[in-house]
Parts: structure tokens; C-alpha cells; sequence
């Protein structure tokens, strides 16, 4: 039975995390990534222009405030710049892509995830061969095994990036999921989302979810021996 792509006139979960405004690090690093302001409000819908503005005067004033001299400094001694704070858990931010590879639909398949930190370096490479699956099926398991490693490392805020537009829209209730071994897994990764303080669950296209793609694809050919 295929999936119904048409979207429920009451959807199965409401807005809710889904209204609030993404944490400043994640504009500014979605910003610098793409040197556009017009696909970073694309990218976070929750973000409004006021919002970026204020977003980039208190980062602006901050540089400032950083390269000013600090006054407890003597003529001519050098100032040692002070320890950054080791950033509380409370407020750890990761951003998740995955992507499931499934060849024969069904068939063998794959899950892989690239899990980064607020600045965008890499955190955690996961994949995972999952023995014969449908590609949804695949794409689920690789969203419920990066959400579950990064709640294990810490994280408060994940931001979670598929390329699959039907698996984004049925995460996020717009559509509804009518295969009994897909709601399973739809469930299971909706609880996972519900422990995180906050969460974002967006859609983006296959160029920007390669190195996902790429370990997915991984885990089906070191399990054949290629």
C-alpha cells in the first residue's frame, strides 16, 4: 500500500516547538553557510526579518565589545584573553542530517547520519546496515538512530535535516502514515523528538544531505564486502 501524500485537514500533531524561533547560533551558522539572508528565512520559517536584524546587531556589538581593551590591563603588559566558559548542556544545539538507501524498494538497506555542533564541525558519523527494508523504513531508522546518539551526547536543541519530503511532512503531522510498520516507526521517532527541549524537523534537498547519503550507502556495501 503506498503512502497517502495528502495532507490531513487536522493534522496528527499540532505546531507546537515548531513555532519557536530557532537559537541565534543556528541563523548565524545557517547565514555564513550561505551568504543569503533570503534562504536562510527560507530555511527557518519561524525566523522573521525583525528577528535576523536583532540577531545581527547583538552578534555586532558583542565583536565590539570583545575587541575593546579590557581596563584592568597595565601600559604595555600583555592581556591574556580570558578563558571562554565551557557552555552549559542545558544549551547544546546539534544539527542532524540523515538519509536511508534502500536498493530494490524493498531491498537491502542502509541508514547514515552526520550529527554536527553549533559551529558546524562534525560531532558524530553514524551507519548502520538494517537488513531488507522499504526506503521509508530506512529513512526513519536513520532519523531514530542519529536523535538517539545525540540525546546520548547531550543535546538540548536538534535541528533534523532528510531529503525525503513525504518522512519531513509526516514528522512534522501534515500528512498522515497509514503503513502499520512505518506508524511504528513514526511513533518511536515522534517520543525521541518529544525529549529534546526543542526541535526542528526540515526538508532539504539530495546535495545538501550527501555525506548522509554516501554512509548509508556504506553500510549496505561493507556489509556485502565491497
Amino acid at each position: 500500500m503506498s503512502e497517502d501524500k495528502t495532507p490531513d485537514s487536522f493534522p496528527l500533531f499540532g505546531e507546537g516547538k515548531e513555532n519557536t524561533p530557532p537559537a541565534d547560533e543556528s541563523v548565524l551558522r545557517h547565514l555564513a553557510q550561505t551568504l543569503s539572508v533570503t534562504k536562510t528565512l527560507k530555511r527557518l520559517p519561524s525566523l522573521t526579518p525583525k528577528h535576523l536584524q536583532e540577531i545581527l546587531l547583538h552578534s555586532a556589538e558583542r565583536a565590539q565589545e570583545e575587541g575593546k581593551p579590557s581596563a584592568a590591563a597595565l601600559p604595555g603588559e600583555e592581556q591574556k584573553p580570558s578563558p571562554s566558559p565551557t557552555p552549559s548542556k542545558e544549551f547544546h544545539e546539534f544539527f542532524i542530517h540523515t538519509d536511508g538507501a534502500s536498493r530494490g524498494n524493498p531491498g537491502e538497506a542502509g541508514a547514515g547520519a552526520v550529527i554536527s555542533d553549533s559551529r558546524g564541525r562534525t560531532v558524530k558519523e553514524l551507519k548502520i546496515y538494517l537488513g531488507m527494508a522499504s526506503n521509508n523504513a530506512a529513512e526513519y531508522q536513520a532519523a531514530i538512530l542519529a536523535l538517539e546518539r545525540a540525546f546520548e551526547l547531550g543535546a538540548k536543541i536538534v535541528s533534523l535535516s532528510l531529503d525525503s519530503e513525504l518522512v519531513v511532512r509526516q514528522l512534522r503531522g501534515e500528512y498522515r502514515v497509514r503503513e502499520p510498520h512505518l506508524k511504528i516507526l513514526h511513533q518511536k521517532a515522534r517520543e525521541i523528538l518529544n525529549r529534546f527541549s526543542r526541535y526542528s524537523i526540515l526538508y532539504v534537498p539530495r546535495e545538501e544531505n550527501r555525506r548522509a547519503d554516501q554512509l548509508a550507502n556504506e553500510a549496505i556495501d561493507q556489509k556485502n564486502g565491497s
